[in-house]
């Protein structure tokens, strides 16, 4: 900065460094936020809360509420129960597809995709 004789040009860099700073640190920032909002948005708790959100503004009365309630219930069971579901089938195509590449690999091949290859987190913890 020594070098820098101008207060103007001194401003200008410094205001470019906060904005460069600030654009990263906000870019950084998005990520994580936006990796924390989907993880939340597969919970089924907020299914069910995001549906009770929008049908409270009907203003339904206490009777339609509790029916609401139950059939939002189930409707969340349901969507949960297919996600597993959808979730088993996609490791069941991605294995099998797994399977007979492996067939036609050659050991040295069988090495290196078995670094590579994806793997079930899931099937594992059970």
């Amino acid at each position: 900065m020594a070098m820098i004789r101008s207060r103007r040009t001194k401003v200008v860099l410094l205001l470019s460094l906060l904005v460069m700073v600030s654009v990263a640190v906000g870019f950084f920032i998005g990520i994580v936020l936006s990796s924390i909002i989907s993880k939340k948005k597969e919970d089924p708790a907020f299914w069910k809360q995001a549906a009770t959100k929008h049908l409270e503004k009907l203003h339904p009365t206490d009777e339609q509420r509790k029916k609401f309630e139950v059939r939002t219930d189930s409707a969340v069971q349901e969507l949960a129960t297919l996600q597993k579901e959808g979730i088993t089938r996609i490791w069941d195509v991605i294995n099998r597809a797994v399977a007979d590449i492996d067939k036609e690999l050659t050991p040295e091949q069988r090495e290196i995709f078995e670094k590579i290859k994806p793997k079930d987190e899931a099937a594992k913890k059970k």
